[in-house]
């Protein structure tokens, strides 16, 4: 079912179906991704000593919401939804435990440097506009709470000093379940937030099978150069034609 939001032109999903359908309805092309390409997503491995800072695939850049993390992809126990594997950051969020003891706070006096705000975002290589970001979640630590910033702005009004607005709303998530976000206006980058995790009470997030909405599938490197060999063998041909 979707979720309207402050916002006329951003609507939050939790249905898939749904999502898949409003996309095809506006017209949008879509970018899938599962992370299952070892050629693709090798230095994110999790096996990698030290995993890519990003990594490119179909256009989008992926990328960690805190500039100290690494993406990464592993096998989460055999039970990513797409058969192996799931991307996450690593390490996970903005906290690791740094001793602010925020278990023992109660809301609303729970300092903003308490969350660990753990998630990714993506942005298109070409500078392309996106319209939609959605896939399936998963935690091996509590319930995840999603919400989602496009361009930077929390599409559930959360304020970002979480001086006003303490409760922190989004979509509560669980089981490789799908929340997803359309915005007809379009937005350049997106990022997938959850909202629960505190040091000493993390909620590690794990993500899995996206779906993201652009105005026409991009043409990948490997495209662009598959076309150009077709065009030189093509002026080759050409010229021996006429050598005849």
């Amino acid at each position: 079912m979707p979720i309207s939001t402050a916002n006329a032109a951003t609507v939050v999903y939790t249905d898939e179906a749904l999502y898949l359908a409003e996309l095809a309805s506006l017209g949008y092309a879509s970018i899938t991704e599962s992370f299952e390409n070892d050629t693709v997503w090798f230095d994110s491995r999790n096996s990698i000593v030290t995993p890519a800072p990003s990594v490119t695939s179909k256009g989008i850049t992926w990328t960690f919401n805190y500039p100290q993390n690494e993406i990464a992809t592993g096998n989460i126990g055999g039970s990513a939804p797409d058969v192996t594997y799931a991307i996450y950051s690593l390490p996970h969020g903005m906290t690791t435990d740094s001793g602010l003891y925020c278990d023992s706070q109660e809301d609303p006096n729970i300092s903003i440097e308490c969350y660990q705000n753990d998630g990714l975002k993506i942005t298109s290589e070409a500078g392309e506009t996106l319209y939609a970001f959605g896939g399936r979640v998963d935690s091996n630590t509590g319930t995840p709470k999603i919400t989602f910033l496009l361009d930077g702005v929390d599409v559930n009004g959360n304020d970002s000093d979480n001086i006003n607005n303490w409760q922190r709303e989004g979509d509560l998530t669980d089981g490789w379940s799908f929340v997803g976000v359309i915005n007809t206006n379009g937005f350049s980058t997106a990022e997938i937030r959850e909202l629960l995790g505190k040091d000493f009470q993390q909620v590690l997030l794990f993500a899995d099978n996206f779906t993201i909405g652009v105005s026409s599938v991009p043409i990948f490197p490997t495209v662009r150069l598959f076309g150009s060999g077709l065009l030189c063998m093509v002026g080759i041909a050409r010229r021996k034609k006429v050598d005849k």
